[in-house]
């Protein structure tokens, strides 16, 4: 008799569950009313998202209770985690460890996020088959695909239309402008200055020495050389271009050019100088570019003016003009067949989704890690820690701001670590750790050949191949 009750008991749990799920699949697969307001299409999208992603997506949401149940527990936990490292809702890691609360509630998803979020809806692979097999009614409606990439669409087409990209929302990858706005007399400054060793400690190291026009935009070092001799920990990235990322420097600690600016001068192993008030001193003691600066700056020299116009010019760095630009404007024979096939390998292994914008990368931070260890067999270091060092939270180590493909054959070494000087060989290591694919030596040839059509013009003249 008790066996029976048992039995009776799990047969009407089990049909509670089933009903349950049917109800929940019902009121889930509702379709949804798709609203044509900006900030409506928003908070529908946000919706959308609490509903049947942020179980695996929002590192905020606590585990569910039945992951303590011994087996599939450890299962769901893995494959959290795992959705965490791929795509996090929240996602703040980038303001680093002083962000307020409120401002962590005000960021809002980075672009690189959205694109990857516009990938999946397109494709179809969220959520995992293991999960709506549990959740019933968790798959996505095609109201609800289209309510997210209407906001994927309005959110990356504003984006891009503030740099002169317009009707470009459908795409993820565009060509550079052929200019974006600045201030000429500001840049003509910013110029002066980017090339002043002054701004070190013993008046040998400029910011081109990293970051050398002839050198893509960088020193082709696996770690640069400051005052002294010291080096680094990571590599120098490239500044052609910079002005499109999301943040600057590996770890994101600067939030734009200016900021990344004052950086160097004041770093020991860079430019080595003790303070601000150490480079003014020199610079006041040059009558002619004082009087030229504060005609300009009428404030006269201070960290902010002096970045400021370096920054300045640093927007005029952006290198329009490669045969994949002609190419994605409509010139077809811009390209070869190997590096189309190339193109088309770029998109099929989903790198659009990393590498995505003008600059074709700067847009997101990833795990280096992602597919598989790529610190494997050697001592992780201090520039291994990537966002953590800015973050302070443990779970962004070895994620890294997506460094910028445009001109990637002129800028090796590669990698945050610089420890690739081949750009055969940084591939397969991205098919490996970032894409956990394979690819035969022919796909890599195509792959490195479409690399190398995205070397542009600087100031309407080609870099040097």
């Amino acid at each position: 008799m008790t066996r029976k009750k048992v039995i009776r008991g799990v047969a009407v749990v089990v049909a509670l569950g089933v009903v349950g799920n049917l109800i929940a699949f019902v009121v889930r697969q509702r379709p949804r009313p798709v609203p044509s307001e900006p900030a409506a299409v928003r908070t529908a999208a946000l919706a959308i998202l609490d509903a049947k992603c942020a179980a695996c997506h929002d590192s905020r949401k606590s585990l569910p209770f039945y992951v303590k149940l011994p087996g599939p527990g450890s299962l769901i936990r893995r494959d959290v985690k795992d959705g965490l490292r791929h795509w996090d809702l929240y996602d703040v890691g980038h303001l680093g460890a002083d962000a307020t609360e409120a401002e962590k509630a005000a960021e809002e998803v980075p672009l690189g996020r959205l694109i990857k979020l516009r990938r999946n809806v397109a494709d179809g692979t969220m959520p995992p088959i293991q999960y709506w097999a549990i959740h019933w009614g968790t798959t996505l409606t095609a109201s609800e695909r289209q309510i997210l990439n209407a906001w994927v669409g309005q959110v990356w087409g504003a984006w891009l239309a503030s740099w002169g990209i317009e009707n470009g929302a459908d795409a993820d990858v565009h060509p550079i402008p052929q200019t974006i706005p600045f201030d000429a007399a500001k840049a003509a400054m910013g110029e002066r200055l980017y090339f002043d060793t002054r701004f070190s400690k013993d008046n040998t190291v400029s910011c081109a020495s990293c970051h050398a026009f002839e050198k893509g935009g960088t020193d082709n070092l696996q770690f640069s050389v400051g005052v002294g001799g010291l080096k680094g920990n990571v590599n120098a990235p490239t500044v052609f271009n910079a002005v499109f990322n999301m943040r600057q420097f590996w770890d994101g600690r600067a939030r734009h050019l200016a900021e990344q600016a004052a950086g160097p001068p004041l770093n020991p192993v860079e430019m080595a100088c003790e303070n601000w008030d150490e480079i003014i001193a020199k610079l006041e003691q040059d009558a002619a570019l004082k009087k030229a600066f504060t005609a300009l700056y009428p404030e006269g020299f201070s960290e902010a003016t002096l970045c400021g116009a370096i920054a300045e010019f640093e927007r005029r760095l952006i290198t329009p003009g490669s045969r994949f630009d002609r190419y994605l404007a409509g010139e077809k024979n811009a390209l070869s067949e190997k590096e189309v096939k190339g193109y088309t390998a770029f998109q099929t292994h989903r790198c659009t989704t990393c590498h995505a914008g003008p600059a074709m990368g700067g847009l997101s931070f990833e795990y280096a890690d992602l597919k598989a260890d790529y610190f494997a067999g050697r001592e992780v270091t201090d520039g291994d820690q990537g966002l953590a060092a800015f973050s302070k939270n443990p779970k962004d180590a070895k994620r890294f701001k997506v460094p910028i493909l445009r001109n990637i054959a002129l800028t090796a070494p590669y990698l945050h670590d610089g420890s690739q000087p081949d750009l055969k060989e940084t591939v397969r290591s991205m098919m490996k750790y970032q894409v956990g694919a394979v690819a035969s030596e022919e796909e890599l040839d195509a792959l490195t050949a479409f690399l190398g059509t995205l070397t542009g013009n600087l100031f309407g003249k080609p870099l040097a191949p």
